[in-house]
């Protein structure tokens, strides 16, 4: 045994290049897994720490229901025994935020109130102070460092389509919004303030014991006297500390999958990696077996020189994790999410990096290793560098037809019966049939276009072809990794794509002028009309009202009618000619029109029969002979003073309506883009290893005549070929794909049509070629400089 383990650390340190290829693709692998890892345990460590700080200094806290809301629910628990102090507390989630200069502080804010009392306050600040006095507020660091605010600065905040108030900024708090979370303010605010912006009486009131009574026995006397839900400190914590558990949870299971799907496409590389390692092997095997080596012990030896290989790529891997962990946080940052996360490091981290590294690269290697050692004695006698190829078996084809029918089928069928779970399953049958099928489909499609390549590129480039079909299994395998990542990148790609043209169709039914005013919380104030009419480079503004009629049970837009009537839906119980009580006004029916439960009226009517009417967007135009820019200047003025309101002209207005969808879309796009990295090192290893294999053949052809140049355009040319095969057919797969899920979702009306992002695709393929000219450079610098009569000498 210990001369075996010393024949596989000499094997594996004589063929050193040949190691760290076969560890690189599982270091990529165990370095997403591991740093997925140490980013969700830190972010568990982060929200659970939160979780407990917000309620470090409440001792219990009281919730009444919200139909028995009143002013006093605070006044009432300060009168229980054992309460020390107690602070009504709000938390409004749609606040608008801008500088007193009017620019906008984008993101979904949040203000929350702290009490005078600093042992009621549940964080402090950083800088400056806590808002003590009618007029000062604090915002979280994060948020001010991004949109460059400072302690002294004066700030609009507006509720939800309330008129604006003018703070002034106090300090900077360490805490934030959320730990991982979309862009967004926390804005702290005095109890006075916050109460007058909500507009309600707040139903959580936060309470400090007294000396000598514990939390659980004032819960029980507050509960008793006000007959509302008053939960203990420890509790409070129990609660919190669950829910940030199982978020975290949640998001350390989707960063593992893609994690996953790293590993899987690394298990790809190493076992094409053994099994043309092996091959170039023949030889040495059978030698060592004419040396009365068994085949058992052939076999541990290869698992043994994969397990070397596991570890090594393992430790490498921690260690680039690591270095990922730290770096998740800041791409989330750049999409608008913050991340206030410090990575942790665990035992079992480390255990899962060496489980996953060794784990995938021995598993890869076991069925090239079987393969590889069936090697008889006598063949160390005959030429080994000559492989015959093994044809895919009958089994086999029968299997991958089967499976690619049958997922056709299931893609087919998605769209006929609107299922999203048969369009998946389509796909995951459909890819394992084509695996199956690949060694006799990839190799048919290029003698397909082998005769027309040949004639334009001539004799190396035939030669390029006829060397990628010689092996149909190597060359399939390594282009199967490189396809499945180009599908995934691919159909994520189409599906965005596709799901952004509504948003035009969206934007073009919505906007009637050359800009739309609105806001994001969907109400704005109604004195925002005063200031647009006050500006003379503006046409008259056309308002938008949305609200629901009690009077009626209607839904009350804004219509185009003439004043004075109004136009129902079918199913309002109206006719033509009757009339209709909305709102304080009764109104003739002019005309019955499709919809569900809705009248529309005039905007002039809805403000006459409303007393506060809800302002949901502005459609506005230049004035006749204002240039836009203009007009564009004198909008910005006018909306200055109304933090939630913000104008967009039509780009503008389907570019916001996709910002999340192309945000989510960034990321997804970027934790695939591993899956395609790692295929590319598996074309970058075949090509190497192929060198190896073909050092007698390259030299002969050195021989009569190809040169150098030649040599090294058509080892590119095998690798072109390799990343065009695999990146063409998963682009292919990819729109399949995409049809079938988009009409898989098809409920009513037209649904969702494929868009195909021509631009984006030919970005992928030219990546995929740039890779692949990239990876052919080692290895034809290594063809190259070999000696044509040393070689040929060495082979006699």
């Amino acid at each position: 045994m210990t001369g075996l383990i010393g024949l596989t650390l000499r094997t594996t340190r004589a063929n050193l290049t040949r190691s760290l290829l076969s560890s690189l693709a599982v270091v990529l692998g165990v370095a997403f897994v591991c740093g997925s890892l140490m980013f969700t345990d830190g972010l568990a460590a982060a929200m659970t720490g939160r979780a407990v700080a917000q309620y470090h200094n409440i001792d219990v806290e009281v919730t009444a229901e919200p139909a028995r809301d009143d002013n006093g629910l605070a006044d009432r628990v300060r009168r229980v025994d054992g309460v020390r102090a107690a602070e009504a507390t709000w938390s409004l989630p749609f606040v608008g935020l801008a500088t007193a200069q009017g620019r906008k502080i984008r993101g979904t804010h949040e203000a929350v109130n702290v009490s005078p009392d600093p042992a009621l306050q549940p964080f402090g600040a950083s800088r400056g102070r806590m808002p003590a006095t009618a007029g000062e507020v604090v915002l979280d660091q994060h948020t001010a460092e991004q949109d460059r605010l400072r302690v002294g600065d004066r700030l609009l905040i507006s509720n939800f389509g309330g008129e604006p108030g003018t703070y002034t900024l106090v300090g900077l708090t360490p805490a934030t919004k959320d730990t991982v979370g979309g862009a967004g303010a926390l804005i702290v605010m005095t109890t006075g303030d916050i109460a007058a912006m909500a507009g309600y009486p707040a139903n959580t009131v936060i309470v400090d014991a007294a000396g000598g009574v514990t939390d659980a026995e004032l819960a029980g006397r507050i509960a008793a006297a006000t007959g509302s839900e008053a939960v203990p400190h420890d509790e409070l914590v129990r609660r919190a500390t669950d829910a940030a558990v199982g978020d975290a949870d949640t998001f350390r299971t989707a960063l593992l999958g893609f994690g996953m799907l790293a590993v899987g496409m690394a298990a790809f590389v190493i076992a094409n990696t053994f099994t043309i390692v092996l091959a170039q092997r023949t030889r040495e095997t059978a030698l060592l077996r004419l040396l009365g080596t068994t085949r058992r012990q052939v076999l541990r030896s290869v698992l043994l020189e994969a397990a070397v290989i596991g570890v090594g790529g393992s430790a490498i891997g921690l260690v680039v994790g690591v270095l990922l962990s730290y770096g998740l946080p800041v791409t989330l940052s750049a999409v608008g999410a913050t991340a206030d996360v410090s990575p942790v490091i665990s035992v079992r981290t480390v255990l899962v990096a060496l489980a996953v590294g060794v784990g995938v690269t021995v598993l890869s290697a076991l069925l090239p290793a079987r393969r590889g050692t069936r090697v008889l004695p006598v063949e160390a006698l005959s030429d080994a560098a000559v492989q015959v190829a093994r044809p895919a078996g009958r089994p086999r084809r029968a299997a991958g037809g089967t499976l690619t029918a049958t997922g056709l089928a299931g893609l087919a069928g998605a769209t006929v019966v609107h299922s999203t779970g048969l369009a998946i399953a389509g796909t995951l049958i459909i890819v394992t049939g084509f695996l199956l099928l690949s060694p006799i489909v990839v190799p048919f499609l290029l003698r397909l276009v082998h005769r027309p390549l040949a004639a334009m590129g001539g004799a190396t480039v035939s030669l390029a072809l006829l060397n990628a079909v010689r092996n149909p299994r190597r060359f399939a395998t390594t282009t199967n990794a490189l396809m499945v990542g180009v599908t995934l990148v691919g159909t994520f790609t189409l599906l965005a794509h596709s799901a952004e043209a509504p948003a035009q169709r969206r934007a073009d039914a919505k906007m009637s002028a050359a800009f739309l005013v609105t806001s994001d919380l969907g109400v704005i104030p109604p004195a925002l009309l005063d200031a647009l009419a006050a500006r003379p480079q503006l046409a008259a503004a056309r308002p938008t009202y949305e609200l629901f009629d009690d009077t009626s049970g209607l839904e009350v837009r804004t219509g185009g009618q003439p004043a004075g009537t109004a136009v129902v839906s079918a199913d309002a119980g109206t006719t033509t000619g009757d009339k209709i009580k909305v709102g304080t006004r009764t109104f003739p029916v002019s005309s019955v029109t499709g919809g569900t439960k809705t009248v529309w009226l005039n905007p002039a009517d809805i403000r006459a029969a409303f007393e506060t009417p809800f302002l949901t967007d502005v459609q506005v135009d230049p004035a006749p002979g204002v240039p836009a820019k203009n007009a564009r200047a004198a909008l910005e003025t006018a909306l200055a003073g109304f933090p939630t309101a913000i104008a967009y002209d039509h780009d503008e207005y389907a570019k916001h309506l996709n910002a999340q969808l192309n945000r989510g879309l960034d990321v997804v796009t970027a934790l695939l883009a591993l899956a395609v990295i790692i295929a590319l090192i598996g074309v970058a290893n075949t090509l190497t290893l192929s060198v190896v294999e073909r050092t007698r053949e390259n030299a002969l052809l050195r021989a009569v005549g190809l040169t150098r140049r030649r040599l090294r355009i058509m080892l590119a040319t095998e690798a072109v070929i390799m990343a065009l095969t695999g990146t063409l057919i998963g682009v292919a797969a990819s729109v399949a794909i995409a049809l079938s899920a988009l009409g898989s979702i098809k409920t009513e009306g037209e649904g969702i049509s494929l868009a195909v992002p021509w631009d984006r695709l030919g970005v992928l393929l030219v990546v995929a070629v740039l890779a692949a000219l990239a990876a052919s450079i080692v290895p034809a610098r290594r063809a190259i400089r070999v000696p044509v009569a040393e070689t040929l000498a060495a082979e006699q």
